[in-house]
């Protein structure tokens, strides 16, 4: 591309306006990128290597460029500065992403805005002439783009899933645009807020400065402010690299053996209540294989810690946020959920099913709140002695569908609302434990009841009442003064997971 031929197809139809005002911009020591974002130059391609051709333009007048940029503050000549784009790329690869797919944007300092509006308003007062600069973050991120694809590989677009943001900063104007609270009719409006020692300024958004720049009488402006703009020694920085990378999603089941595991760490006032969790056996693994920042464990419902989840397992999936290494195959999960149930917790923890799920199917957890079943086994404990007369009487009531009706639990009454939730009992059935055989022991007071319920109701409280919290119950059904729940076991939870692919 000849660059000179380019640069003047551009400078319009009146050339010599467009040269004058580059010459006053270089008065007042602006960079050549700058001078084509003022001449409301287009194509990104021009902002690559202008300083020769631009030179020839201006025969050969004031090439120097060892200044820093009054209008950019040097952002736009930082891609080309050794130090900086070496500082970019270590910064990367200390985080050892494993993709080469990056959705990129730009920060630049918000001292920029004031300076562009200024530097306007200074070629308006020289040369009678109204320009309207290009902002700058398109320039800069085209720039950037460039640097990352040669010096990095990498394939920058918006459907990248690592994201990338290139923060600038200028500290000695950072707080620049504070004349505009001084305005008759201030637009701007900041105010300060202290935390944790700290004292951080609101209300002075790139959004609100804009508008109070554009609100701001030119003649206020200078009496405000120095127009052209204060020339600068520093350039501006790189003030930080934000990588962040789109969650992965892992879906399986888990069965859980034990009645010693919470689903979750499990801790009140900095202090475990349950040694182990499901959570941990199984997501601390993964996180190490992924890479990751962290986690979130969602499951399709949860059980106590001393209630075991066998059968099929309970569907679940991980959040795994910010991973470095995001992709592995279906063989290398595999081994994952080997190792985990060949681990330290395998007595008391199982995986299976471990699988890569899309975002969008982790809803159909969310949604079986609503129409999953449940079936559950427990071991109860009757006042009256369990005869076949009073199996028959549960029997025959759980033969049907019933309702039940259940008030917030009073044990989880202090962090539930206090309503009344109607819930579906499918399927109940009691019978003698097969060791208690026709005891007249103390065996004789316990059963083994299985029940298929509707997502959300709460066993306990069906067993012993809850107080009359809930009616009917177990108890009632039975005819009998009280029952108690002794131990539980979630046999079942209905719910097609993973999601078929």
């Amino acid at each position: 591309m000849d660059v000179l031929k380019e640069i003047q197809s551009h400078l319009g139809a009146n050339p010599e306006e467009s040269l004058s005002i580059v010459r006053k911009l270089r008065e007042v020591h602006c960079c050549f990128r700058c001078c084509l974002r003022f001449l409301s130059c287009r194509p990104l391609k021009l902002y690559a290597d202008l300083g020769v051709a631009f030179g020839k333009l201006l025969e050969n007048q004031d090439q120097a460029s060892d200044f820093v940029c009054t209008a950019c503050l040097g952002c736009l000549s930082a891609p080309d500065n050794t130090a900086f784009s070496d500082d970019l790329q270590q910064r990367f690869e200390r985080e050892n992403y494993q993709t080469k797919q990056v959705n990129l944007s730009c920060t630049l300092p918000v001292s920029m805005l004031s300076r562009d509006h200024l530097l306007a308003l200074y070629l308006r007062d020289v040369l009678k002439i109204k320009v309207v600069p290009r902002e700058p973050k398109e320039p800069f991120k085209y720039l950037i783009t460039r640097l990352l694809r040669e010096k990095l590989g990498l394939d920058i677009n918006t459907d990248g899933a690592l994201k990338m943001t290139v923060v600038m900063a200028h500290e000695p104007t950072a707080t620049e645009h504070m004349f505009l609270t001084q305005a008759k009719n201030p637009v701007l409006k900041v105010r300060k807020k202290q935390r944790k020692g700290k004292i951080t300024i609101l209300g002075d958004s790139r959004s609100t400065v804009a508008e109070a720049l554009n609100a701001l009488p030119d003649d206020e402006a200078k009496s405000l402010t120095s127009v052209p703009p204060s020339q600068q020694t520093t350039p501006a920085t790189l003030a930080s690299l934000d990588l962040m990378h789109d969650s992965v999603y892992l879906a399986g089941r888990y069965i859980k053996l034990s009645r010693e595991f919470s689903q979750t760490p499990w801790s009140i006032k900095g202090k475990k209540l349950a040694e182990n969790s499901v959570s941990e056996s199984i997501c601390e693994l993964l996180k190490e294989q992924h890479r990751c920042d962290g986690y979130k464990f969602v499951t399709a419902g949860r059980e106590d810690a001393n209630v075991r989840m066998l059968g099929t397992g309970r569907p679940f999936y991980c959040e795994l946020i910010n991973p470095r290494v995001a992709k592995f195959t279906q063989e290398e999960y595999n081994s994952m959920q080997h190792t985990i149930n060949t681990s330290d917790t395998k007595d008391a923890v199982q995986l299976r099913d471990l699988t890569l799920i899309n975002p969008n199917d982790t809803k159909i957890i969310k949604e079986g709140e609503q129409f999953k079943r449940k079936t559950y086994r427990a071991l109860v404990w009757m006042s009256e002695p369990v005869t076949q007369e009073m199996m028959d009487k549960v029997n025959a009531a759980g033969k049907e569908p019933f309702k039940i009706q259940q008030n917030t639990p009073a044990r989880v009454f202090q962090r539930r609302a206090g309503i009344i939730r109607e819930k579906e009992i499918h399927y109940l059935q009691i019978a003698r434990p097969a060791r208690a055989g026709d005891s007249t022991g103390p065996e004789k007071h316990f059963a083994v009841v299985t029940m298929n319920t509707q997502a959300g109701t709460y066993i306990k409280e069906f067993v012993h009442g809850d107080l009359g919290r809930t009616q009917p119950n177990l108890a009632s059904l039975a005819g009998a003064q009280g029952a108690d729940l002794i131990e539980l076991d979630v046999m079942e939870v209905d719910l097609v997971w993973p999601p078929k692919k």
